[in-house]
């Protein structure tokens, strides 16, 4: 809820608690005006009485009758009685009066006394007494009917007197004195009036402005705040329809429909915009509750307003911020892509010739040169790496593989490939796995590799003399393991200034490192972004002169033994492509010279065209199988030209993505389309022969990604003896329940619902199973086992985020690859 329309609420029960405590005083003074009044009859009723006294014999009993009643009905009132004679003789007192004035006779003991010393007898009873005499003796005096004078007594008391003159036949007969104690009734007025004016004060103070109105939505009351805030005086209000006033004829629906919800009792706060008298448009945050009548019926309502028009205004600098900054991001991420598509393009150029060059007859100047060539284009491509792959965190471009891995082997392959850089420095390269490390784990090995690339080159870079270790331990946790990793060197260590600044971007230690080393001082600073993006840590103890130990600490789930991926398969058998009819779509000469170049040993026919247009007029005339589909091309761009393949030409045709851009979604937007590889440039020629060799050395190839099939509808047919309209349903099926099988079990882990788990991991395997979605069968089933067995296994929520991911791709790829399902 917001803060504001919380306090405002705050604010209005406070309001409306002073409301409701004023109503019980005035409820209760109103209870003592009816006994007054009622006594008041009573003494009417007396005078009455008196007034008819008739001296005839027969009536003297009759009217001692009277007397003797009223007398009885004078000693039970609730207020001090006194009745005079014309002589000032006592006829009837009662036994209030004798303790309202600590008089120690009883009331008939007191009958037939003189009364004309009472008043200087009494006043020492007075807060000021010779007052009370003068207007004893003046009343007197005057013999007129006074009702309701106040008299404060020393010790604090107040007593209300009336004083009702006798007349008989127009002559006077004596008069009657009644004193109540209204004391209690007065410390209650002064409270409400001291309760009312607080609460006044600090309504009228605030900076919420507080307006009453009935049921006609008339105002009735409204504080200046309120005033100042509608820049409204007070009788401009007051009497006035506040929605007539306030909003001018808009939200008029809306403020209907608060006030009939104010008549079934309910209070809130919402949010209008309003006009003040200036015309200006203001935002208002508004508290309403019911006023209530005695009676318990609803007589309106009370409203607290806040002007929140900064605030709204905020809100709308936000949003423009926001939308400001999200058109940065993509600009920045289109420029991303066109960087990384403009030099990468020239780089598989560079390296791929050179590649190609050492294959050559060249005397040994040349071979030289070719191989300064190389190696410079090959730390050339270090450095643009590092800054596109700086430029994807930075953007948010960058995602994370979930994969199974085995982490000694890992280890292993990095040392191995600069294992020749410190055989050159004559090094000693060492790497120790401690005992226990499971043989698979789930995360990103390419990733993970970069990192280690990136630390144990640094640790061989920086290091003239001795060695480089690189050591592993684990410990088990659960169903992940907490891995170690310390790459520990003997080189010129840095300074403790220099290591605060060592994840900076674009730092080194000073020029000379830059010039003797080389680099651009983002390695650090990417390694320790992608061990945060890991969930894991980097720390860095070292000495100047003596060596850095640099320590990573990482997290994996451990994993089952099918989810690694294939291994190496070993030699190439490029004779498998012989005869293959390979169509390549690149609009950049040199490529096309890069690709033709490697193919030309294998016996293949490449057929070369410039855009997606020109590909697709092949596509239709000729028999082709496979194309290798640049992504970004004029006239006509890959994925354009691969969706119109898909819906119009072929299903099964292999087309592979050929791309230079760094963003993430690309691969996502190129198996949209339908593609079923990526081939990202520059490549090596092995990469683009294990491409081939995948596509072309079966005879009918699967529709599927560059790892493994995405799904395989051979069963399916099968079952469906080739029955069209059947697949094509089985398929839309998948699409529509697969996704909700998926959001659903991720809602059941999230409340711990393991049955429900279960029940979803049954009911979709067999659709798994029947549309041949191999990668995610045993991932079903291991959702299926951990429910049962280890429902609290950190494992649980990977797989079924892992099984969410991948029902996204295949779907999505199964929806643009067979159009209206």
């Amino acid at each position: 809820m917001n803060p504001l329309a919380s306090s405002s609420a705050e604010q209005l029960t406070s309001v409306t608690s002073l409301h409701q405590e004023n109503e019980r005083l005035r409820r209760e003074k109103q209870e003592l005006e009816v006994i007054v009044q009622q006594q008041r009859v009573v003494i009417t009723q007396l005078e009455q009485q008196l007034s008819e006294r008739t001296d005839a014999p027969e009536g003297v009993d009759e009217l001692r009758t009277h007397a003797h009643r009223l007398a009885n009905l004078l000693n039970d009132f609730q207020e001090g009685i006194l009745l005079e004679d014309e002589h000032r003789s006592i006829v009837l007192v009662n036994q209030l009066f004798c303790d309202l004035f600590t008089v120690p006779l009883a009331p008939h003991q007191m009958k037939g006394m003189d009364c004309s010393g009472m008043a200087e007898q009494s006043k020492r009873f007075f807060r000021q007494p010779e007052q009370f005499v003068a207007r004893v003796n003046q009343l007197l005096r005057d013999q007129k009917h006074v009702v309701g004078e106040e008299l404060e007594l020393a010790d604090g008391r107040i007593l209300e007197r009336d004083y009702v003159p006798i007349f008989i036949d127009n002559l006077y007969a004596g008069h009657l004195w009644k004193y109540a104690d209204i004391t209690r009734r007065k410390l209650a007025e002064k409270a409400s009036v001291r309760l009312n004016e607080k609460y006044r004060r600090i309504i009228d103070n605030m900076n919420l402005g507080l307006i009453e109105v009935d049921l006609d939505e008339r105002i009735v009351y409204t504080n200046q705040s309120f005033c100042a805030m509608s820049g409204y005086d007070a009788d401009e209000l007051i009497g006035n329809v506040a929605t007539e006033v306030l909003l001018k004829g808009q939200n008029i629906d809306v403020m209907r429909e608060k006030n009939e919800s104010r008549l079934k009792g309910s209070m809130d706060a919402y949010e209008v915009a309003i006009k003040n008298k200036r015309g200006e448009a203001m935002w208002w945050l508004v508290s309403g509750a019911p006023l209530y009548a005695e009676t318990g019926e609803v007589v309106g309502s009370i409203g607290i307003h806040l002007d929140i028009t900064n605030q709204k205004q905020l809100e709308s600098e936000l949003r423009v911020a926001k939308q400001e900054a999200e058109r940065s991001s993509q600009a920045k991420e289109l420029f991303l892509a066109n960087m990384s598509h403009e030099i990468r393009t020239p780089m598989n150029a560079i390296l791929s010739l050179g590649q190609q060059l050492t294959k050559t007859t060249l005397t040994d100047h040349q071979q030289f040169f070719l191989s300064m060539i190389n190696t410079a284009a090959r730390n050339l491509l270090v450095i643009i790496n590092d800054i596109l792959d700086f430029s994807k965190i930075e953007a948010g471009q960058l995602s994370l593989e979930h994969i199974g891995f085995n982490m000694g082997d890992l280890l292993q392959r990095a040392v191995n490939v600069l294992a020749h850089n410190a055989r050159e420095k004559d090094l000693q390269l060492d790497v120790v796995v401690g005992s226990g490390l499971a043989p698979v784990l789930l995360g990103d090995p390419y990733r993970l590799n970069q990192v280690l690339m990136n630390l144990v080159g640094n640790a061989i870079k920086f290091t003239e003399s001795g060695r480089v270790q690189v050591r592993c331990q684990n410990r088990t946790v659960g169903n992940s393991q907490l891995v170690t990793i310390c790459i520990a060197d003997t080189g010129i260590g840095m300074t403790a200034s220099f290591k605060q600044n060592l994840f900076a971007k674009f730092t080194q230690e000073d020029g000379s490192i830059g010039r003797r080393y080389g680099g651009t001082g983002l390695g650090m600073s990417i390694t320790k972004q992608l061990i945060d993006l890991m969930g894991g840590t980097i720390e860095v103890e070292s000495v100047k002169n003596e060596g850095t130990t640099v320590t990573v600490h990482l997290s994996f789930p451990i994993g089952i033994g099918d989810v690694l991926p294939a291994t190496d398969p070993g030699a190439q058998n490029t004779s498998l492509l012989a005869g293959k009819r390979i169509l390549l779509v690149e609009d950049n000469d040199m490529n096309r010279l890069v690709v033709t170049t490697i193919l030309a040993a294998c016996a293949v026919t490449v057929i070369e065209v410039a855009n997606g247009a020109e590909a697709l007029d092949i596509v239709r005339t000729q028999a082709v199988d496979l194309v290798l589909m640049d992504v970004q091309m004029p006239v006509m761009d890959g994925l354009e030209a691969t969706r119109i393949i898909r819906q119009e030409i072929s299903l099964s045709l292999p087309v592979i993505a050929l791309t230079a851009s760094a963003i993430r979604t690309e691969k996502e937007e190129c198996y949209k389309a339908g593609m079923n590889g990526f081939l990202a440039k520059p490549f090596e020629e092995r990469e683009l022969f294990d491409v081939l060799l995948k596509w072309l050395a079966t005879d009918k190839p699967l529709p599927g990604t560059d790892e493994k099939p995405l799904y395989d509808l051979s069963k399916l047919e099968s079952i469906g003896r080739g029955n069209q309209a059947f697949i094509q349903k089985m398929i839309r099926l998948f699409c529509t329940d697969a996704p909700d099988v998926a959001a659903q079990l991720k809602m059941a882990h999230r409340d711990a619902n393991v049955d429900q788990i279960k029940q979803l991991a049954h009911r979709i395997k067999p659709a798994i199973d029947n549309l041949g979605v191999q990668t995610q069968r045993a991932v079903i089933r291991r959702i299926g086992e951990l429910a049962t067995n280890e429902p609290d296994s950190p494992e649980l929520p990977v797989l079924i985020d892992q099984f969410k991911e991948a029902i996204s791709v295949i779907v999505a790829h199964m929806q643009a690859t067979y159009p209206g399902v």
